[in-house]
């Protein structure tokens, strides 16, 4: 899997923009309350959500610089609907205490827009936890589709394309991504 390259953007109508993006502050708003039944709601049965690891290559190197057989994340609905129910127990240790997690979705770009609409977005996800000073930063540049449902949208596919080669957060649960 090479490296995502800006898609070409579609020009869409105002408000398909902003519908789109409403969407994904509300996804966002979403997994930073931990409101993670109401996020699995958003999802397509059929949706497989992925996070390919990052390799770094020298200049001119023909490998690519994400794995296509190798994966931090690789869940269809089945899973991801096993990890929200692990998550919302109180014994789920990856979340004890309970993270603190702040999404900043923007460059929002629509690169197909139709039934359904290719969705570019970069997030930077802030997370601390418990009463330390410690905290994670990931950067990710993720490819999302959209499924339009009536006035909103349904999540039928999404790749998240981390900007780490290297994790300095002690886990990579859902509300990261």
């Amino acid at each position: 899997m090479s490296s995502p390259a800006l898609p070409q953007s579609t020009a869409a109508d105002a408000q398909t923009q902003h519908q789109v993006e409403q969407f994904l502050y509300y996804e966002a708003d979403l997994l930073d309350r931990f409101e993670m039944q109401e996020w699995l709601s958003l999802l397509d049965e059929d949706i497989v959500l992925t996070v390919p690891i990052r390799s770094d290559h020298g200049p001119g190197s023909d490998r690519t610089a994400f794995s296509d057989e190798t994966f931090y994340v690789r869940d269809d609905y089945d899973m991801l609907s096993e990890r929200v129910e692990k998550i919302s127990k109180e014994y789920a240790w990856s979340e004890n205490p309970r993270s603190r997690v702040r999404h900043h979705i923007g460059s929002v770009r629509l690169s197909d827009v139709g039934n359904p609409i290719t969705v570019w977005n970069n997030q930077l996800v802030y997370r601390s936890q418990g009463d330390t000073a410690d905290h994670a930063v990931l950067s990710a540049q993720r490819e999302t589709t959209l499924v339009p449902e009536g006035d909103s949208f349904r999540i039928s596919d999404r790749t998240v394309y981390l900007d780490h080669s290297i994790l300095s957060t002690k886990n990579l649960t859902l509300p990261l991504l």
